[in-house]
């Protein structure tokens, strides 16, 4: 990790970061990014968040780059698409987005990467009307966090990804045992495994180190049944 100690910004930050888990209320939650927008990529720019670099990485591990060309790739959570930046510099070029605020999408939407951009909150009841078994590739980067992506949001993750194809999702390693919400979203991912038609199979679980700033990341990737 960077030495972040003589840069303000890595306390800003991080600061945010822990301000955005901490607001539960959709409302307030939108207003937050709307707020935050102008200065997320500063903050979590790659000396302060790898996230995304390690998304990509484990995509590439499992896509070949003569085939990159033709892969199809739903990134999750988006943001200001910065899982986009780097899929890009490693020859993905038909990406789409799916975020639930409208304001991070437009800081996306200027970065010229991402074919389509989609404002949906995942998770609901109601959302049959997502895409079905459209995409190659599912990428989930730091989007299962506190009041953002709830654990049922697997669902849609698998629900939108073709037969056979990829699931990738990248989270801080600690809320999977200190976070209330999002405590059952291991078991519900080894439940999926392990239902009978299986849902999908585990390809990865990689704990990585400085994730964002000195908090530990997890990398988990998939294969959808066919």
């Amino acid at each position: 990790m960077a030495d972040t100690a003589s840069d303000p910004t890595a306390d800003r930050c991080k600061l945010n970061a822990t301000l955005s888990s901490s607001v539960h209320d959709t409302t307030e939650l939108l207003s937050f990014y709307q707020q935050w927008s102008d200065k997320y990529d500063e903050d979590f720019r790659p000396e302060h968040y790898v996230g995304p670099r390690l998304a990509v990485e484990a995509v590439c591990e499992l896509i070949p780059n003569e085939k990159r060309s033709q892969v199809t790739v739903l990134d999750v959570a988006a943001g200001t698409g910065l899982v986009g930046l780097e899929l890009a510099k490693n020859g993905f070029n038909s990406i789409d987005a799916i975020d639930g605020s409208e304001d991070m999408l437009t800081k996306l939407r200027q970065k010229g990467i991402y074919k389509r951009a989609t404002q949906a909150m995942l998770g609901n009841a109601d959302n049959e009307s997502l895409p079905k078994d459209e995409y190659d590739v599912v990428t989930s980067c730091g989007g299962f966090v506190p009041g953002h992506l709830p654990c049922q949001a697997v669902h849609d993750l698998v629900r939108m990804c073709k037969p056979g194809g990829l699931i990738v999702i990248v989270m801080r390693y600690e809320y999977l045992t200190t976070c209330e919400e999002l405590r059952p979203l291991e078991p519900l991912m080894d439940e999926l495994e392990a239902k009978n038609p299986s849902c999908w199979s585990r390809l990865k679980r990689h704990i990585s180190p400085n994730y964002l700033l000195d908090k530990e990341g997890i990398v988990f990737a998939y294969r959808k049944s066919l």
